[in-house]
């Protein structure tokens, strides 16, 4: 009775011994029938057992495992593991880690790699070309799991967060591309778009734009952003200096002329409130002056050149028009004529350009200031004309 006891004690041992889960073939045998989660429950034992998880092949198979269930298009498979991935990607580079460069599961194992990382990106493709943004955004960050350095990658994923106006991941994506030394002028431009008109952060953006400029000295985009964002921090003199000296180099650009001309009519607007420095303020306007002469050289129908020149001359005329309006009647009798003919004659050099302004767009206050330019000049026929086009614009943005 003794022996036979002793022989079902050892049947039963020997029973639980043949039970237990950790086989690496039974593993491989379970994923050849893609019975998934057999497969993995038998891999996760196997590479907790020291015998086998000092093999390199137990990590081979438990990567062939994670990344069929990474990559399966069944939703029941792939949620067998949310973090099939990055298992997977982990036991092939143990492999990688394990074995020489040449031996035949390392190769396999930076083949897997690849592939797995190539299923996610045209995976990721295919919807894109459907304007499916955010289902290709989820794909391309997938592949980042696998190679997490990957320019392209990292490109791809930034491209599909900004057509989905997902700004955070755009900027994640791209200041990573930054960080590799990998990103094109266009991705640069890009995250001075987000700090400036999303995060609504200059001091950020010009921080950027400096850097840009460091990678891309021939791109005249980020000189004219760092001039436009040193004017909005009121860093005046800074920009005007750039703009300056980037019309040295450039000197039939547009916009660099209309720029230094509308900063310089924005210094002499703020210097005009101080009486005290009348004759600066008339300098500074006259340099505007200047410049917007310069653009309708350059681009004669300009609207912003032409309307800012047109006005400049307004106000010029305006400061005569006023000392007549104020005088008494023996001032005036013996200065005022001389002076209305004085703002007059300024007014008419003025007229082209606000006439011209109004031929390139129409636009109500343009039409406005127009008239009163034909009305202090007496020429009534015209005013009355641009009075009736004024009228009728205003009826139409009633109806709508």
């Amino acid at each position: 009775m003794r022996k036979l006891a002793f022989f079902c004690l050892a049947f039963l041992i020997a029973g639980s011994i043949y039970a237990q889960k950790g086989s690496v073939s039974k593993a491989s045998s379970y994923l050849t029938k893609q019975d998934y989660a057999s497969a993995k429950a038998e891999i996760d034992v196997a590479i907790t057992i020291e015998k086998n998880s000092s093999k390199s092949k137990t990590w081979y198979e438990r990567g062939r495992i994670y990344q069929a269930i990474a990559t399966s298009d069944d939703e029941a498979v792939k949620g067998l593991d949310d973090q099939a991935i990055n298992k997977a990607v982990e036991a092939y580079n143990k492999v990688i880690e394990m074995e020489k460069e040449n031996a035949p599961n390392s190769v396999l194992s930076s083949t897997n790699i690849d592939a797995m990382w190539g299923k996610f990106i045209n995976d990721g493709g295919t919807v894109y070309a459907e304007d499916k943004y955010e289902e290709a955004y989820n794909k391309f960050t997938e592949a980042l799991l696998v190679k997490p350095e990957d320019s392209l990658t990292l490109l791809y994923s930034g491209v599909c967060a900004q057509q989905a106006e997902n700004y955070v991941e755009t900027s994640k994506h791209y200041y990573k591309l930054e960080e590799l030394g990998y990103a094109s002028a266009d991705v640069y431009s890009t995250l001075v778009y987000i700090e400036r008109a999303v995060n609504k952060d200059e001091e950020k953006a010009l921080e950027v734009v400096k850097r840009a400029q460091a990678s891309y000295p021939t791109e005249s985009r980020f000189g004219q952003e760092e001039i436009s964002i040193l004017i909005n921090l009121k860093q005046l003199d800074q920009a005007k200096d750039k703009l300056i000296a980037s019309i040295k180099e450039d000197p039939e650009n547009v916009d660099l002329h209309l720029n230094l001309a509308i900063m310089y009519d924005n210094i002499a607007g703020n210097l005009s409130d101080d009486a005290a420095k009348k004759e600066e303020t008339q300098k500074t306007y006259n340099l505007a002056l200047e410049e917007y002469l310069k653009v309708i050289e350059l681009e004669p129908e300009n609207y912003v050149a032409n309307y800012n020149a047109g006005a400049i001359y307004i106000n010029q005329a305006k400061e005569y028009y006023d000392l007549v309006r104020d005088m008494d009647l023996n001032s005036y009798n013996k200065k005022g004529p001389g002076l209305t003919k004085k703002a007059d004659e300024i007014l008419v050099k003025g007229l082209p350009y606000m006439e011209r302004a109004n031929e390139s767009k129409e636009d109500i206050d343009g039409l406005r200031a127009l008239m009163q330019m034909y009305k202090q000049l007496k020429m009534f026929d015209k005013a009355e004309s641009v009075l009736t086009r004024v009228e009728e614009l205003e009826a139409q943005e009633g109806a709508e």
